[in-house]
């Protein structure tokens, strides 16, 4: 078993850091063998070990993140020819949704997103910056909403934002603010004045928003502007598809597990890892939503 999870993890086309991920997954898996090969074994098989993975009293998360590292094996020794079914394929792991109901946009949406901004107006370039802390940093509408000036700081030799996300009472959380967007962020602030620290990073506009803090109903407006605009509509095309596709693009330049979960602020590997199966699973699709 050593070496038929040696050689799985040496033919992953991932980061170390997500190699052992699955690595420290199947060393429980290896353990719950004992002498028995993992050849030859059942759906039956798979499920019972399911169960004993629940009862050593497991979140329904860390079930899931095992069980997914099971399937990727079978999934590597079918395509060897060692075995002619995955045995782990269809075994659940939890009651916790396996695939997102957003659908990430295409890269070339993203670029066209960018293109139809009217980056000569003030209107404009607030909306850019919004827009690329949401596909660029996988900052959400709350914490958009709840940012103030204060919160972008400098960490070690790069340009972070501190957040505070749904049901979060405090900002203890950051997001890597890369050059580019920084660089939309500072426009944003040069042309709005001087201000101070305390300040909502992001104004609303109208009579009523002088100086205040935009609202989650003027972004999810503002964005679904710009969908309607290019024609992006359909079932799972939503303002959250923006976060989506934050993640699907860091996965395709390398990203990994560890490095999406902290770009999303997420708390668990297995909710990582749905977003990495779902950005396999489209890169095999020809009629993908998310093209590459």
């Amino acid at each position: 078993m050593e070496e038929i999870i040696r050689n799985f993890i040496n033919s992953l086309d991932r980061r170390p850091t997500t190699k052992e991920t699955y690595r420290k997954a199947l060393l429980e898996y290896s353990k719950w063998l004992g002498d028995t090969s993992p050849i030859g074994l059942t759906h039956n098989d798979i499920q019972r070990y399911k169960d004993y993975i629940t009862s050593k009293g497991l979140s329904t998360s860390s079930i899931s993140a095992y069980l997914t590292a099971v399937r990727r094996l079978y999934d590597y020794l079918e395509g060897l020819g060692k075995i002619a079914a995955n045995p782990a394929k269809n075994v659940k792991g939890g009651s916790r949704p396996q695939r997102h109901s957003t659908i990430a946009i295409t890269r070339q949406d993203v670029e066209n997103l960018f293109e139809s901004i009217d980056s000569s107006s003030p209107l404009g370039i607030r909306d850019c910056a919004i827009l690329n802390l949401m596909v660029r940093c996988g900052l959400s509408e709350i914490e958009i909403v709840r940012a103030n000036v204060g919160d972008i700081k400098t960490k070690g030799n790069q340009k972070v934002i501190y957040v505070q996300g749904k049901n979060k009472d405090k900002k203890d959380e950051y997001a890597i603010v890369p050059p580019t967007v920084m660089e939309e962020l500072e426009l944003y602030l040069d042309q709005r004045g001087e201000s101070d620290e305390s300040e909502p990073l992001f104004w609303g506009v109208g009579n009523r928003a002088i100086r205040g803090r935009i609202s989650t109903r003027a972004i999810r407006a503002r964005v679904s502007h710009y969908f309607e605009k290019l024609g992006l509509k359909g079932k799972g095309i939503t303002p959250y598809s923006l976060r989506h596709t934050a993640a699907m693009l860091a996965i395709e330049s390398g990203a990994t597990v560890s490095e999406v979960m902290q770009m999303l602020r997420v708390k668990t590997v297995s909710t990582a890892l749905v977003y990495f199966e779902e950005a396999e699973e489209l890169k095999k699709s020809k009629n993908s939503k998310f093209r590459t």
